[in-house]
């Protein structure tokens, strides 16, 4: 797809061609991720070695406290 043609689509099919667009990142995000942790896991077993994968995605939640200012008077 070229820039002209991208210009050329209506609001609707733009707004369309992104949702697409995002959620084939989002795919092929996942498989990468998922072929490189079979690699990791395969180098291990060649090694003799054992590995666990583990973790959370994104940024740690941060905690934050609720705080309710009463004005006096």
């Amino acid at each position: 797809m070229t820039q002209e043609s991208v210009k050329a689509l209506s609001d609707v099919d733009l707004s369309q061609v992104i949702i697409w667009a995002q959620e084939e990142v989002k795919t092929r995000t996942e498989r990468r991720k998922q072929e490189a942790i079979a690699k990791i896991k395969a180098l291990a077993l060649q090694v003799g070695v054992s590995v666990s994968i583990a973790g959370t995605r994104g940024r740690p939640a941060t905690i934050r406290t609720a705080t309710k200012t009463v004005k006096a008077g």
